[in-house]
């Protein structure tokens, strides 16, 4: 399958340079690197055509497909091979962190990078790493992704909280005690302290858990 990259790329924007038109639309679809694109193939002098890229990604060795247009209508449909490197910023950690580690500026340094090959997740600048902590150990030099990062939980086991109970017309609260780490949103099991009854509540801050009635 194929996706159509904006609308007809007319002879008034490229005139029948389909190259530089190429050029444009993989440096459209990576904003943010620096994108170098060489055509493999041999290119037919053609004034009106759209160009259909994988679906999948923009950059690596590509086949795209072009369709000649005449008078708004494909005549015909050809290959074109393309090879697409892009380069540009990436955070990496400066030594070897522990399962859990808080990520802080000091763990981090940016560098540039090709990033043709990295996964689509790579964490581009400090702020998208800094306060989240890590799902594993990570090796000094690993380039972040953020599907090895996580946001840390606000609420750890043995923590009291207030167990909070919503229902129509009334409002009940009572002391609880986490059984267990819990990120805002997740649900976990907490202890009434007065009755010693367990139930499961989610985690809306670091103190309160609201419990289904």
């Amino acid at each position: 399958m194929a996706i159509v990259l904006g609308t007809f790329l007319w002879l008034s924007a490229w005139g029948s340079d389909l190259g530089r038109a190429l050029e444009q639309i993989f440096e459209e679809a990576n904003p943010e690197d620096d994108v170098r694109v060489r055509v493999l193939s041999r290119l037919p002098p053609i004034s009106e055509f759209r160009v259909l890229l994988p679906e999948t990604r923009a950059r690596g060795d590509l086949v795209v497909y072009v369709e000649e247009l005449k008078g708004g209508l494909p005549v015909r449909t050809f290959p074109v091979r393309v090879s697409v490197r892009t380069f540009g910023p990436v955070a990496i950690l400066k030594h070897r962190v522990d399962r859990h580690h808080i990520v802080s500026q000091e763990d981090i340094k940016v560098v540039r990078r090709e990033t043709t090959f990295l996964p689509r997740d790579i964490v581009r600048s400090p702020k998208e790493a800094i306060g989240l902590r890590t799902k594993s150990i990570i090796g000094a030099g690993t380039v972040l992704r953020k599907g090895l990062l996580e946001e840390p939980p606000v609420v750890h086991r043995g923590d009291r909280v207030t167990m909070r109970v919503v229902l129509p017309g009334v409002l009940a609260e009572a002391e609880g005690e986490a059984r267990e780490d819990g990120r805002i949103g997740e649900i976990i099991s907490v202890r009434n302290v007065r009755s010693g009854k367990v139930v499961m509540g989610r985690v809306v801050d670091e103190r309160t858990v609201v419990v289904s009635p």
